[in-house]
């Protein structure tokens, strides 16, 4: 398939001044410190002032097109995904991939209340799908719901939730139908202030807390929180994951290979700067390329989802890209540090306050969000090549 990516009319110059005029304008000065990564602020205060920048946005027609009402044609959402982009800002707050199970699966009562809220920053998600024993094999999750009148009681563990601590409602897989695997599944709108439910943040290697556990003892749900249908849930699973795999394969390297070439220039190789070094020019020269079929893939999943011809393969195949890219990206950063590549922020000596130190301990996350690489290649396998399966133990 041609990869069709036109560009921008000059048409749209004003709306994008428009839109970086009002980012300028409105956006929040925050405690917590923009790093690489889906990042979660440990201030309150900070989340307070990011739901007020995105109900800004939202009043001034500029939210994410993904939840908001707001009609934009492709060129328009293409600036606004740009500018909001260089903000460096959250524009959705918490796990996006409900807005999508709502589109699709959602009655016309949960649409109409979730997702304009969810657009206004007044609604903060967090997604409730992995479990201790449950992460890429989804399907073998444990937690279960059992219909008891106008409800379900649900109990079971979920760890790695984004968002958790300060979220409103919780993006929910439970086991609720007497099948097996997935046929058992049902997604849930949770509301995460209900009786029974516990969170716990959890303090990863890079010293923030973007993750939590959450605990379900006989939490109540009404049936109208049901997405879809009873036992539905993997088809609603499905549709979400493949859009968190294409959103996370559709980043680029661009402002990482920029990086390395700083510090090829400030740091010293046999007392010359590194960047007279052949190896690292060649090393730099072939993470660009590598950073350019990146794009290039991005481009392809865009232009066949426009076209609605989007393969099984596709999304998996530009998250894996992305994702081993940007892990050897900051692993190579830090050998071009030398012995400073040891040093993480707070340091006086470490470049840019440990920034590739930071993303080096985060890059790992990316291989295994959405579903690992082993898993992902497995469906490239299978689904999209036609190979046989895996043998299951």
């Amino acid at each position: 398939m041609d990869v069709r990516v036109p560009e921008v009319p000059a048409s749209y110059d004003d709306y994008r001044r428009r839109v970086r005029e009002f980012v300028e304008a409105h956006k929040p000065e925050l405690r917590m410190k923009e790093k690489a990564g889906l990042r979660v602020p440990d201030d309150p205060e900070d989340v307070a002032k990011l739901r007020a920048w995105v109900r800004a946005l939202n009043d001034a027609g500029f939210a994410s097109p993904a939840h908001s009402e707001t009609k934009l044609d492709p060129y328009q959402a293409r600036v606004l995904n740009e500018e909001l982009g260089r903000a460096g800002v959250s524009v959705v707050l918490g796990n996006p991939l409900v807005g999508g199970a709502i589109k699709l699966f959602g009655t016309d009562q949960q649409k109409a209340f979730y997702l304009p809220r969810i657009a206004s920053g007044e609604h903060i998600w967090t997604q409730l799908f992995s479990e201790p024993a449950a992460g890429s094999d989804l399907a073998s999750l444990q937690t279960r719901g059992r219909l008891d009148g106008d409800g379900y009681v649900v109990d079971g563990q979920k760890v790695w939730s984004t968002w958790a601590q300060f979220s409103d409602y919780g993006y929910l897989l439970a086991r609720t139908e007497n099948k097996p695997g997935p046929a058992g599944i049902t997604a849930f709108i949770l509301d995460m202030k209900s009786p029974g439910v516990t969170t716990r943040p959890l303090r990863e290697i890079t010293g923030t807390t973007d993750f939590n556990e959450v605990f379900l003892d006989k939490v109540r749900i009404p049936v109208e929180n049901v997405i879809g249908q009873p036992g539905q849930g993997w088809a609603v699973t499905t549709a979400s994951l493949a859009q968190e795999r294409g959103g996370v394969g559709s980043r680029g390297a661009e402002d990482s290979i920029a990086g390395l070439i700083r510090i090829a220039r400030a740091t010293k190789r046999a007392g010359r700067p590194a960047i007279e070094d052949g190896a690292v020019r060649q090393a730099i020269a072939r993470f660009a390329a590598r950073s350019r079929i990146q794009r290039a893939l991005g481009y392809r999943v865009a232009t066949k989802a426009a076209a609605k011809e989007l393969g099984p393969a596709d999304a998996p195949l530009t998250k894996i890209w992305f994702s081993e890219l940007n892990l050897e990206i900051n692993e190579y950063a830090l050998s071009l540090q030398g012995p400073n590549g040891a040093l993480a922020e707070g340091d006086p000596l470490a470049w840019q306050d440990g920034r590739f130190q930071d993303a080096f301990l985060y890059a790992r996350a990316w291989t295994i969000a959405g579903g690992s690489n082993e898993i992902m290649r497995n469906l490239i396998a299978e689904r999209g090549l036609g190979l046989p399966r895996e043998a299951r133990g």
